[in-house]
């Protein structure tokens, strides 16, 4: 399933992104890890593995750690503490 990246967040203490990602009708949070940047509108193209490609770029590969239901609370609450501590990039 394609996924596409609505917004994001760099943080920095874990140097992972956490992305607000859509498909169909679906909505979910997700932490990846990429060594390049992630931008909303960007496309998570499945690969294997809980490993995505970027925009089917194949020298952007990004890993799933974990993913969860959208939730506008936790949303707020990470946009906050990242402000908070430096860790939007």
């Amino acid at each position: 399933m394609e996924w596409l990246i609505i917004d994001v967040i760099y943080l920095r203490t874990t140097e992972c992104y956490m992305l607000i990602l859509r498909s169909e009708s679906l909505k979910m949070m997700a932490e990846v890890i990429s060594e390049t940047p992630v931008q909303p509108g960007d496309i998570l193209y499945p690969v294997r593995d809980a490993i995505y490609l970027i925009n089917k770029n194949e020298n952007q590969p990004a890993k799933a750690i974990s993913a969860s239901q959208f939730s506008a609370t936790r949303w707020r609450f990470l946009q906050e503490s990242s402000q908070a501590f430096g860790n939007l990039k």
